[in-house]
């Protein structure tokens, strides 16, 4: 995969119990990406699917991250090949879920945010701060100052007991973020499709972060100022995915 052209257009799924969880969801990501993106997959949602549940079988991976990564030829959107991988995982720790993690800002935006094609300028410029500040993540603050997602999260923000996310359009739709918006609405939250302008954190009551290792984590602390962990909120709909999980888990075993 040396070929500059080639790049790679990817899916990090969660394995619990032996079940790929929501598995049809990250496959309807990859599709609607590889289409928004002008990718010419060589296959289908069934043939795909049957692969990955094959590779779990003959891998017996019992919990953790798998990769999807499609590769393809950026110039004419040909598909060269495609491969699953066990790739490392790292969980949040109960401490982390109960008291929150802090985060910092970097200023940078995604080019296509709703196609998951790997970028790593941004990745390292991420990875950097990440290290350079000893926070759990960065969150990212477009040209227009206002805070659209995390390097590898969604984010959600509570003002007013309502819950506060950017746009679809603007952000990787994740399948966490896809599984809390509808508990918010089986909950009868409220959600306002609109990016926080960065200089209003001081203005949030909590923040929480969502992805496939993480689900839903609290933030304590953004650049300095600090948040409910424990908003009632944030517990509501941490309750109400664990739902969806097991539900799920429960209705995929064999």
């Amino acid at each position: 995969m040396s070929n500059n052209k080639i790049r790679e257009l990817y899916e990090v799924f969660r394995v619990q119990e032996k079940v790929g969880l929501f598995l049809e969801d990250h496959m309807e990501r990859l599709f609607s990406g590889a289409e928004k993106a002008g990718i010419k997959l060589n296959f289908d949602s069934a043939t795909i699917e049957n692969y990955l549940k094959k590779f779990l079988l003959k891998e017996n991976v019992d919990c953790g991250n798998i990769r999807l990564s499609v590769y393809f030829d950026s110039d004419t959107g040909e598909v060269q090949s495609h491969k699953a991988s066990v790739i490392p995982h790292s969980y949040p720790t109960q401490e982390q879920y109960q008291n929150g993690v802090s985060c910092s800002l970097l200023f940078s935006e995604r080019d296509n945010p709703g196609t998951k094609i790997a970028n790593t300028t941004l990745r390292n410029n991420a990875n950097k701060l990440i290290k350079d500040h000893n926070v759990f993540e960065v969150l990212l603050v477009n040209h227009q100052k206002e805070i659209t997602e995390g390097s590898r999260s969604n984010v959600f923000f509570i003002l007013n007991n309502q819950l506060h996310t950017a746009p679809d359009e603007w952000v990787l739709p994740g399948i966490a973020r896809k599984k809390i918006l509808k508990t918010a609405r089986d909950l009868q939250i409220q959600v306002h499709y609109s990016a926080l302008p960065y200089d209003k954190i001081k203005e949030v009551e909590a923040a929480f972060i969502t992805g496939t290792s993480p689900r839903v984590l609290p933030i304590k602390n953004i650049e300095g100022f600090n948040l409910k962990a424990d908003h009632p909120i944030i517990q509501q709909l941490t309750k109400g995915f664990s739902k969806l999980i097991i539900d799920y888990i429960n209705s995929h075993l064999h």
